[in-house]
């Protein structure tokens, strides 16, 4: 790659929309940013379900041989809790589950799960 290709690829990373570009970033992200807390209150009134099921035989199968042998749970838990910069804490099958789900959004899509804590710490504030 020359001189050129480089520095305009680093001008194509680095380039910002105007300010139109990003108003209508910011209002989809609290368009969504609302969403989640509309979720999160359906879930507090009773009327959504809190859990999350995943249709994966290999990761069913992989989630019960942890389970299945206590020391390797406790590694790939406390791998995912360092991962996360999290205390290290007693894990099961469910904050397995959890840990890798936030770990796996927070490295694929970062933005969305910021979002996710905008709108917990909103639907904090409105329970108040």
């Amino acid at each position: 790659m020359s001189e050129d290709d480089e520095l305009a690829a680093l001008r194509d990373e680095t380039a910002h929309g105007d300010r139109i570009d990003t108003a209508d970033a910011a209002s989809d992200r609290r368009a969504f940013v609302d969403d989640i807390v509309s979720e999160l209150e359906a879930i507090d009134d009773g009327d959504k379900q809190k859990t999350v099921s995943v249709w994966d035989g290999h990761l069913a199968a992989f989630v019960r041989a942890l389970e299945a042998n206590p020391d390797r749970m406790t590694s790939v838990g406390e791998g995912l809790q360092q991962r996360l910069d999290l205390e290290h804490e007693e894990v099961d099958r469910s904050e397995i589950l959890r840990l890798a789900l936030r770990l796996g959004f927070k490295e694929a899509a970062p933005d969305e799960l910021d979002a996710v804590r905008d709108a917990a710490g909103e639907h904090a504030t409105n329970r108040l």
